[in-house]
């Protein structure tokens, strides 16, 4: 009697540290933090959530605001904030044929790049890797920019595609998709009104406030 009182002592002693638990030797993870620990990093997604990767919530007040396809390859970009902002390492892009962001050929700005508040900036596109990002002084051959940068592709009017400006990490800041064939010759699709509308087919303005054809 003594030894099976002693046997069920013991017994009793095991199970209050943890009999009938599912805890076995072969499961993984740190005790006290569930069964595995797995961190997952965001993709795809990013500012207005197309194309693009990194994580965040970067924002800028910074917009594509003109797109020229036909009779000149040149993008605007323009400053709706009431700050200068500092484009230095930032990226603007075509699309690929998936329509995401064709990061490998994006023009990137040089350290130090300022738009002011209400400035414009214009791009021309479809220029020599040799040449390099700029800021350069030989811009349109009819017009007033005093500098203006280059990108090595171009939009392609026949086919469509999206403008996108780009963070450091690639994530996707503000966007401007050229429809198939939006334009005409000699008229370019733009934000109507200027800096904050949709997408129009605009006069052809480069550096300054759109305009209905």
């Amino acid at each position: 009697m003594a030894q099976l009182r002693f046997t069920m002592l013991c017994v009793a002693a095991l199970c209050a540290g943890g009999c009938g638990s599912s805890d076995e030797p072969g499961d993984t993870g740190t005790p006290g933090t569930g069964a595995s620990t797995t961190s997952q990093s965001s993709s795809g997604a990013g500012g207005d959530g197309q194309g693009g990767t990194g994580g965040g919530d970067a924002t800028t007040t910074v917009v594509v605001n003109e797109i020229s396809a036909k009779g000149g390859d040149w993008i605007e970009l323009g400053n709706t904030g009431p700050g200068s902002v500092d484009l230095g390492g930032l990226g603007l892009c075509d699309s690929d044929e998936s329509g995401k962001c064709n990061t490998t050929d994006a023009l990137r700005f040089p350290e130090g790049t300022q738009l002011a508040p209400g400035a414009y900036l214009v791009v021309l596109g479809d220029q020599a890797v040799e040449a390099g990002p700029g800021p350069h002084t030989t811009c349109l051959p009819d017009g007033d920019l005093s500098s203006c940068f280059y990108a090595t592709w171009k939009v392609s009017a026949s086919r469509g595609e999206t403008v996108y400006l780009i963070s450091a990490n690639d994530q996707v800041l503000a966007r401007l998709e050229y429809p198939t064939e939006a334009a005409a010759d000699g008229q370019t699709w733009g934000r109507l009104p200027d800096l904050t509308g949709e997408g129009a087919v605009t006069a052809p303005t480069p550096g300054e406030a759109n305009a209905a054809p």
